[in-house]
């Protein structure tokens, strides 16, 4: 392991807009903005998608990256389950949970898929970034105030309610050029530290990642 701040972080994530988001936390929230991260699923210019990033977990080529990368961030939106594509073996049954248990319930299944032999071996390097619904509600407090900015839900929406005026983008196309704009929001640990305050599934996964870190150090 290299020290503090300098550790190398594989991103295994839905898509390119959720890396550029995981990047920019990451590196505000280690104060280094030269933080080496590297794109393991998607790759630049690949398709992603939640089935891949359980895919991707599955595979031998997650189990070889931990010979390379101090972490693995594994990122995945829970608002998936709500379509009728989902095969059983990827089923997840999260009806009527809270925040917490919601994302304790994704957690669970991504161990199951990694194995648990291997995850029991390699969980200190694990991070799980598990975002109800969508990651996009992690930039809800950055624009909303008081209950508005606790809201989980048609995250994307109610962004684009404002983002036009304040920014001068809607971010329906995932357009990643958006995106880099939008995660200038979380260059320092104070102003990420206040937003994830406003939004559990944000401060959970900063928890995880904290100790984690602090377990490596």
């Amino acid at each position: 392991m290299m020290s503090d701040n300098n550790y190398k972080f594989g991103l295994v994530t839905e898509g390119a807009t959720d890396q550029t988001i995981l990047k920019a936390i990451l590196a505000g929230w280690t104060g280094n903005k030269k933080l080496i991260t590297k794109e393991l699923q998607p790759k630049p210019e690949e398709s992603g998608g939640w089935a891949k990033v359980f895919q991707y977990c599955e595979s031998l080529e997650f189990k070889g990256a931990f010979a390379y990368y101090d972490f693995i961030v594994i990122q995945i939106d829970t608002d998936f389950m709500s379509g009728d594509s989902v095969g059983e073996a990827y089923k997840i049954d999260s009806k009527d949970l809270d925040v917490k248990e919601t994302v304790g319930t994704f957690r669970e299944k991504i161990i199951e898929l990694i194995g648990e032999d291997f995850y029991d071996e390699y969980s200190q390097r694990i991070i799980f970034a598990i975002a109800v619904n969508e990651i996009e509600c992690w930039l809800i407090p950055v624009y909303f105030s008081g209950k508005k900015a606790k809201k989980n839900v048609n995250c994307i929406d109610t962004l684009n309610q404002v983002l036009p005026q304040k920014e001068g983008f809607y971010i329906d196309a995932k357009d990643d050029i958006y995106y880099r704009k939008l995660a200038k929001n979380f260059r320092k640990k104070k102003d990420i530290e206040k937003h994830a305050k406003q939004q559990e599934s944000f401060s959970l996964f900063l928890d995880n990642l904290q100790s984690t870190i602090e377990t490596a150090t």
